[in-house]
């Protein structure tokens, strides 16, 4: 069945640009879920409702290594720190009753001048240093993305990871096993 669609939309269609259009908004959306939920952790008096605000914004930065072409480090951000450091420290927080209840002192109003200080100096310098960086970088134009989504970017990698670097990658897997353990160990209770 064919739809029959204004010249403007097929045009539009064609170009590609309703497409840019909804990729550069769920980037928008992340690098904002990223910003607004490192403030909360910052901020928020209580250490779970932190934690879990800590896993949003983890995964906002993984959403942000996709749109940047590089999978294994989105696929690395959302297994460890996504699946493995926020579900420790979760677990850390569940065995350890104490902190569960505990309420951080939130000292919002005597960092907030200092904090207002800093940026008034240093904001204009970096806003400036970020948009000069930002006309340097040449985006990758859209058909041209599909070429560069194709390439095996992960091959290499996994290869050398399963090949000359087994037994570190194997004494990086024990060593945070040992601190699992040892994490466990420590929060029993007496």
């Amino acid at each position: 069945m064919d739809v029959d669609f204004p010249r403007e939309i097929h045009d539009a269609i064609g170009d590609g640009a309703i497409m840019e259009n909804g990729m550069k908004l769920v980037l928008l959306l992340a690098q904002v879920m990223t910003l607004v939920s490192a403030l909360v952790v910052v901020l928020h008096p209580n250490i779970l409702y932190a934690t879990i605000f800590l896993l949003f914004s983890f995964l906002g930065v993984a959403v942000m290594f996709v749109f940047a072409g590089a999978d294994f480090l989105a696929g690395a951000q959302v297994i460890v720190y996504v699946g493995g450091v926020t579900i420790l420290v979760l677990f850390a927080i569940m065995l350890t009753q104490w902190l569960y209840e505990a309420k951080l002192k939130t000292t919002l109003m005597k960092g907030l001048i200092p904090f207002i200080v800093v940026m008034g100096a240093l904001g204009p310098i970096l806003i400036k240093e970020t948009l000069k960086l930002s006309d340097s970088v040449s985006a990758t134009p859209p058909e041209k993305m599909g070429e560069f989504a194709a390439l095996a970017k992960t091959q290499l990698i996994g290869q050398a990871l399963l090949g000359n670097y087994l037994l570190p990658f194997e004494a990086i897997t024990i060593l945070l096993l040992g601190a699992l353990v040892g994490a466990v160990w420590l929060a029993r209770p007496e």
